[in-house]
């Protein structure tokens, strides 16, 4: 995949620096909330949960708003405090990876888009469930949790940092940030089917899994490939699934794809190999250190800085090194 468009750490293109780091700030605020929600619950569920009515009514008479900011601020805080406690480590080690490549405004508008299109698409069927079965109490229940951020940031670390194995699993499992999002979408799926009453937000999950794979494919700015989207075959949905399952959601995907983009034929194109740019080389962001990325160049992998203002180095044309994308040894890691 092409690295992100507006890479973290780049004075120049961030003139307007957070005082500190997006993934400690992001992980202050899940574990600040939570333990307020600990002393006020009902006071934060009312202003920060997903309350149908809340979303769509002002609940309050002299302000004649709906809280809409609950679509976001749903993600952001955990029912409980152990849950929290959980949470808190994983989303703050996935925030601190993207940061390397990402900016905070990128980090920003993809953690907004995903997490608010996951609140939407509940709050539709929460609101379609209410007139199916005239259960009014379930219109004023509020919903949060942290599976859509926890998944979000997992398909986000899956596009930059596919190969790279997970810290504090066992190596001989193998496990891979390209695992990542699957397992977790689908645990908490799982777990939420089971006990519903016990993770009541389970379907921020795999709606998430789905508008985070979408902004990265479609949406996602990519500066130096002057281009929306990473529109590379390494990166179709399927590939987001088990090996074995591939074959089943290729073909749902291709036709689902096929009705949607002659609906919005202008987004939805997918970009040809004789369409793309020189500059948009291919990387292998599982081998970075210290901010930089390793390229595929002739006859060795060559660092280059990813903070660096100047233009980033093109791929001349040639076989590529082992372990580098677009290698045999590479598709094959990747397939797994």
């Amino acid at each position: 995949a092409t690295p992100d468009a507006t890479v973290s750490n780049n004075a120049t293109a961030n003139p307007v620096a957070l005082p500190i780091p997006l993934s400690s700030l992001l992980g202050g605020i899940v574990a600040g909330t939570s333990f307020l929600r600990l002393l006020l619950p009902a006071t934060i569920d009312d202003v920060f949960s997903l309350v149908p009515h809340h979303t769509i009514f002002s609940p309050v008479a002299s302000l004649p708003l709906p809280f809409l900011w609950n679509l976001l601020t749903a993600h952001l805080f955990e029912a409980g405090l152990l849950r929290a406690v959980l949470v808190v480590p994983a989303i703050v080690y996935m925030a601190e990876r993207l940061e390397r490549l990402w900016s905070w405004r990128s980090m920003c508008l993809y953690l907004a888009f995903c997490c608010i299109s996951s609140s939407i698409v509940l709050l539709a069927w929460e609101v379609v469930e209410v007139f199916r079965t005239a259960n009014e109490k379930d219109f004023f229940s509020g919903t949060r949790g942290c599976s859509g951020l926890l998944v979000t940031l997992s398909v986000g670390l899956r596009h930059a940092y596919p190969l790279e194995v997970l810290p504090y699993v066992p190596k001989p499992w193998g496990i891979q940030c390209q695992h990542l999002p699957f397992c977790i979408a689908t645990a908490y799926t799982v777990l939420g089917l089971l006990g519903p009453q016990l993770i009541p937000e389970w379907p921020f999950a795999p709606i998430a899994f789905f508008a985070a794979w979408f902004y990265l494919r479609y949406l996602m700015w990519f500066s130096h490939a002057k281009a929306y989207g990473d529109h590379s075959p390494d990166f179709v949905f399927a590939n987001l699934f088990p090996q074995a399952l591939r074959p089943i959601v290729s073909a749902v995907g291709a036709l689902s794809h096929n009705l949607a983009a002659s609906l919005a034929p202008g987004l939805l194109r997918i970009r040809q190999p004789d369409e793309e740019r020189p500059e948009a080389v291919m990387y292998d962001p599982s081998h970075t250190k210290d901010g930089a990325v390793l390229w595929n160049m002739a006859g060795a992998m060559s660092l280059a800085n990813a903070s660096s203002s100047l233009a980033w180095p093109a791929a001349p044309s040639g076989q590529p090194m082992p372990g580098a994308p677009g290698s045999k040894e590479y598709d094959a890691r990747r397939a797994k």
